[in-house]
């Protein structure tokens, strides 16, 4: 009886003062830091696949080489990936932990990762989530990603992004532009070529545009200013506010 007592005692204690407590939830406190070079002659194309945690990637004019710089949070089996290898033409980077799922004590498994590469390739990334930051880039990119916001400015070839979820900002792209979005505001500006966006819900601001802007919208606000010209195949609603378009505007919804 006296056990019982006790226990529920504590019991009513934890409740009281807001604590939960997770039965068997891991610890990641395990921090380290790694740096990886790989020659960039022959390589044309840099593909980069990351779990969780940050991206940023900036081209530097004259670099001759690829370098990645990883903050790493993981648990004492270090049970992660970081590699960065040469495959003929393409250099291709990993950095993933084996699993982030399930109750954590503070920060859950996750890698911070900083990359610089010449200018002048092509980059192609899959990312799982996180914050992505990329500029300076002149080539073609191609981007898949789960959730976390993305900036993407200065790239001096055509865009393709793929994107579940958070804000996205998209400026100065010399080529055209394709935008997969499903929630989330989107900013988009200052594009040499078309504009083409399917979007689910969330905020839309497109300006200063040389080609054609075509929008199929789910829900939320669109602007659209200084473009060549305008079609939209869809709007489920949201108030829609254009002006500057020099060529045809065709709505379809």
């Amino acid at each position: 009886m006296k056990y019982k007592a006790i226990t529920a005692i504590l019991t009513s204690t934890l409740l009281l003062s807001g604590c939960i407590i997770h039965v068997g939830a891991q610890s990641a406190d395990v921090e380290l830091n790694e740096e990886m070079q790989l020659a960039a002659t022959g390589i044309t194309t840099l593909d980069i696949d990351t779990g969780a945690g940050s991206l940023n990637v900036v081209g530097l004019e004259g670099a001759t080489e690829i370098t990645v710089s990883a903050e790493i949070r993981t648990t004492k089996e270090k049970n992660y990936t970081l590699t960065l290898e040469q495959d003929g033409d393409r250099a291709i980077l990993i950095a993933d932990h084996a699993s982030t799922s399930g109750f954590w004590n503070g920060d859950s498994p996750h890698i911070n990762v900083k990359v610089t590469l010449p200018k002048n390739m092509n980059l192609i990334v899959d990312d799982g989530s996180g914050k992505i930051s990329i500029t300076d880039i002149n080539g073609n990119l191609d981007i898949e990603d789960g959730s976390g916001s993305m900036d993407i400015a200065r790239i001096q070839g055509a865009l393709n992004v793929e994107d579940s979820s958070g804000s996205l900002s998209i400026e100065q792209i010399s080529g055209d532009v394709y935008v997969d979005d499903g929630s989330g505001s989107l900013r988009v500006a200052d594009i040499g070529g078309n504009v083409k966006v399917d979007d689910g819900s969330g905020e839309m601001v497109i300006l200063h545009v040389v080609g054609e802007v075509t929008i199929n919208d789910g829900s939320g606000s669109i602007t659209v200013n200084d473009a060549g010209g305008l079609t939209i195949t869809g709007d489920g609603s949201g108030g829609l506010n254009v002006s500057g378009v020099k060529g045809s505007f065709n709505i379809d919804s």
